[in-house]
């Protein structure tokens, strides 16, 4: 649009300054009156030569040397209506008879010695000057779309070196550094996509440290609950090696202790295990199926609620009505409220209700428990590993995972998104 304006500009100057340039000339240099008293002034040197030579219209080689010494003159000669004499070779075969013109005021008339002629003067030299002023008017006009187009495009050449200086910044390594995205044209479209390739660098970048701290305090998490039962286990080992309990029914508590240490270790082992297939896998990966949400529920959770119930817990269930359909991988959902009920068993006290609630929302399912946590709970999971592991299945799904205790009260709250059709 800038090149456009610029070239409209200096299209209607150029076309201006010819018409003023053409009109200085025509009216100082080469008027009409003007040119024909030059025309005049060189019949009248013409007139005297011819007079003074005695020459007649034949003698078209004195009339060549008197016509040499005229600058930038075309004369032409007719006699009796026809063509006898030019200075210019090429006009002899261009230039017509003269009755065939309708018009021969311009002719001046001049007398050789075979009698009268008529003679046409032209001056070519005023071409030169109109190509001059042509050319200069090009000149100003060129000149002028330069220095429009440059104006028009220096607030883009500003704002290039702008973003040429910013993207150095990020460079450096300052991605809080924002790109600068003024108007509406591409180089705005250009430092808008620079900009957002910031944020998720940025974003990025934050997610890999946050990651990098969850797995230093998990592997240091892990090292001491590995460690604690590790350490008992090798205690009861040495003292069984030693052989300074000699009690048959002290050995045999010693060995219980080594299996269920052993085993406490195999069950954290196992859980660090699926913590790192889990983040290991992409959401793409997940095996997803439609399933009917009441379906789902049935399935999933009642069962395990049933066996809860014969364990002798107090369930409390309240529910809407579950007419939804999900997206889901039916073994990783499994794997997250095995987990869960895993710990109701473990650390829910058995004297008061479980709750359970189901609420079904315009785009999500939400599943709710609720326990109270028993006072005397062994709590060994401190890492949190299988809560970790629900917590990347369920965003995996789209959905969003919630653990939160309070007085001794312990939600874990679960949402699952809905297919919409």
């Amino acid at each position: 649009m800038a090149a456009v304006a610029s070239a409209l500009v200096s299209l209607a100057l150029y076309m201006a300054l010819n018409t003023v340039l053409f009109g200085i000339l025509d009216r100082v240099c080469f008027s009409e009156t003007r040119m024909i008293m030059r025309e005049q002034a060189c019949v009248g040197r013409l007139q005297a030569y011819v007079t003074g030579n005695g020459l007649s219209t034949d003698d078209s080689k004195m009339l060549d040397k008197w016509a040499s010494g005229e600058k930038n003159l075309l004369i032409t000669i007719y006699k009796d209506g026809r063509f006898r004499y030019s200075n210019d070779a090429k006009v002899m075969v261009m230039v017509p008879e003269m009755n065939e013109w309708e018009d021969t005021s311009w002719l001046y008339e001049v007398q050789f010695a075979d009698g009268t002629a008529q003679a046409g003067v032209s001056y070519y030299v005023e071409y030169g000057y109109y190509a001059a002023a042509s050319v200069l008017g090009g000149v100003i006009s060129m000149t002028a779309f330069a220095l429009i187009l440059v104006t028009l495009i220096r607030g883009k050449i500003r704002y290039i070196d702008l973003m040429e200086q910013e993207i150095q910044i990020l460079k450096g390594g300052d991605l809080d550094y924002r790109i600068t995205v003024k108007g509406k044209d591409e180089l705005a479209s250009l430092a808008s996509e620079i900009d957002a390739m910031r944020c998720a660098i940025k974003e990025r970048q934050q997610k890999e440290e946050e990651a990098g701290k969850a797995n230093r305090e998990l592997v240091t998490a892990m090292s001491h609950d590995l460690r604690t039962p590790l350490t008992s286990l090798l205690g009861y080992v040495d003292i069984l090696q030693m052989g300074k309990e000699g009690d048959v029914g002290q050995q045999k508590k010693y060995l219980n202790s080594i299996r269920e240490k052993a085993y406490q270790i195999k069950e954290l082992s196992d859980k660090l295990f699926e913590y790192f297939i889990v983040y290991g896998r992409e959401r793409e990966e997940l095996e997803k199926e439609e399933v009917n949400g009441a379906e789902f529920l049935g399935q999933i959770v009642e069962e395990s609620l049933f066996d809860m119930e014969s364990e002798g817990f107090d369930i409390r269930r309240s529910s809407d009505e579950i007419n939804c359909r999900l997206l889901a991988d039916i073994n990783l959902c499994r794997r997250v409220f095995g987990n869960i009920f895993s710990n109701l068993l473990k650390y829910a006290d058995r004297n008061r209700p479980v709750t359970v609630s189901y609420e079904q929302r315009e785009d999500c399912l939400i599943i709710c428990f609720g326990n109270y946590v028993a006072g005397d709970a062994d709590v060994k999971e401190s890492t949190g590993i299988g809560l970790k592991t629900c917590a990347k299945i369920i965003e995996d799904h789209g959905g969003s995972f919630y653990i939160g205790q309070e007085d001794g009260f312990f939600l874990t709250r679960i949402s699952f998104p809905l297919i919409i059709s």
